[in-house]
């Protein structure tokens, strides 16, 4: 038997270890090193429900535990069922559920270790799914050791005490030690992907190199360490480009982004996918270069992009965003309305956001300076023509506006929205400058034709939206 155990497990003193046993070789010889260890452990036993025999199994472990002398305990869900009613794969399935109901026991019995015998074939196979689907370092570096699933539990420990053991040696030390472990006949199923290549996939290679598990593990080994070195480049990388966080959503500076090199990007999109997913598993090379192009060269004039696994990016106010569906993002950085107010001259309107708008009259004015003014958040209107109530208010259906160089056509306030690229989340609520139900003023985008200033006109109103009150204090 491998020494790794006794060399590396010996010295674990936190208890209890709720130890995921199924009955297989690899389970029970690790229940068995434990129970020899001295080690104060749970058995916990899960039924996926996809084989006829699993109850008799259910209670074969229950009485191996009696047998040893320690506490048991199992659950039963229709994996398939799940994997049905939430779009996933049978393997996928079958690992969240499973994870579920250990994390859950772990939690309620207070157990801050999980054991489960993943050994070295399974690593193999597993680095194996992960280039085939074309993972980065963190895919190809395999199982840790020592963990944690934060998609579960952020506090409990997931350990693997045979990672470095193979089926082999397994096999031997149950045969040794008189363990009379069950037989799982759906591990001999090709349909399932980790049994192909068990199966077919492994078996040829090794007609290649004889010791092909053996180099890939090796250089498992090795990509861990590789990846410790570019996690330093990334922590760095991460720090530079303006990082903000928030609920389902993480943000970065896009001419941060656009400099760093493509295999940095591509790393700070993996390491800001797992921070909003810690489960995502299907992070595949496809995808994450997908995140990359749009950042590096945009999506033919579209601002956002499909990730994965509802994950989408999208670029906003000089900033890029990845966020799942049900992101909080604040919309602070746009000027919001939610009721019709009403505007008066020198009185500041504060709106949501702290943007505040003022209307002043101004005592003088240059026209030609005015029409060189690059700043879409300021207007100028001739205030004689202003007949009625000013208000602000939100987009209203069949809003149009006539706005200045359309020689009196008008244009849907929705089209001019998406003209003047203002970002759909902030469109609702985007506010309005009218005179009664007439718009003389979209901020951020353009005043209306008919209240311009022209050679005649004797009263200027100067309208004005910034974010804070120091900032309406401009020169006139």
């Amino acid at each position: 038997m491998n020494s790794f155990f006794e060399e590396e497990w010996k010295d674990i003193t936190i208890e209890p270890i709720l130890v995921g046993v199924s009955g297989g070789p690899d389970s029970m010889c690790l229940l068995d090193l434990l129970v020899k260890s001295k080690k104060k452990i749970i058995v916990a036993y899960f039924n996926h429900q996809l084989r006829p025999e699993a109850e008799q199994e259910d209670i074969y472990i229950h009485k191996i535990a009696g047998n040893y002398g320690v506490p048991f305990v199992s659950a039963s869900k229709n994996v398939r069922l799940f994997a049905t009613e939430h779009k996933l794969s049978v393997e996928e399935a079958a690992r969240k559920l499973r994870y579920d109901f250990l994390f859950d026991q772990a939690r309620k019995l207070g157990a801050p270790v999980i054991a489960v015998a993943h050994h070295a074939d399974d690593q193999v196979e597993t680095v194996l799914m992960h280039f085939l689907r074309g993972a980065g370092l963190g895919g190809l570096k395999g199982m840790m050791p020592v963990t944690h699933l934060p998609e579960f539990d952020a506090n409990i420990r997931l350990i693997r005490p045979l990672l470095r053991t193979w089926r082999w040696e397994i096999e031997n030390y149950c045969r040794e030690n008189g363990l009379e472990p069950v037989q799982d006949l759906s591990n001999l199923d090709q349909t399932y992907f980790r049994n192909r290549l068990r199966h077919s996939l492994i078996p040829e290679l090794e007609t290649y190199n004889p010791g092909f598990k053996m180099s890939l593990l090796r250089s498992t080994e090795n990509l861990a360490g590789d990846l410790d070195l570019v996690n330093e480049l990334i922590d760095n990388a991460w720090e530079s480009c303006g990082v903000q966080n928030g609920k389902g959503f993480i943000s970065f500076n896009q001419e941060s982004l656009i400099k760093m090199s493509v295999g940095v990007l591509r790393n700070i999109v993996r390491r800001a996918a797992i921070l909003l997913k810690p489960g995502i598993r299907d992070m595949n090379f496809e995808a994450v270069q997908r995140v990359v192009r749009f950042v590096k060269e945009g999506n033919g004039g579209n601002n956002r992009v499909d990730f994965v696994e509802g994950l989408f990016a999208f670029q906003e106010g000089g900033r890029i965003f990845l966020a799942g569906r049900q992101a909080e993002i604040p919309l602070k950085d746009f000027p919001q309305i939610t009721n019709r107010v009403g505007l008066q001259v020198g009185l500041p309107l504060l709106l949501e956001g702290d943007w505040r708008l003022l209307a002043e009259e101004q005592a003088s004015w240059d026209i030609e300076a005015i029409k060189l003014t690059n700043d879409p958040f300021q207007a100028w209107l001739d205030a004689d023509l202003i007949n009625g109530a000013m208000v602000v208010r939100g987009r209203m259906n069949g809003d149009r506006f006539q706005s200045l160089g359309m020689d009196n056509r008008s244009i849907k306030i929705s089209d001019l929205f998406i003209n003047e690229k203002i970002p759909g989340r902030a469109r609702k609520n985007w506010p309005l400058v009218c005179i009664d139900d007439e718009i003389v003023w979209v901020p951020g985008c353009r005043s209306a034709e008919r209240y311009q200033l022209t050679g005649t006109t004797r009263r200027c109103l100067h309208l004005i939206l910034r974010r804070s009150r120091e900032e309406l204090n401009l020169d006139r």
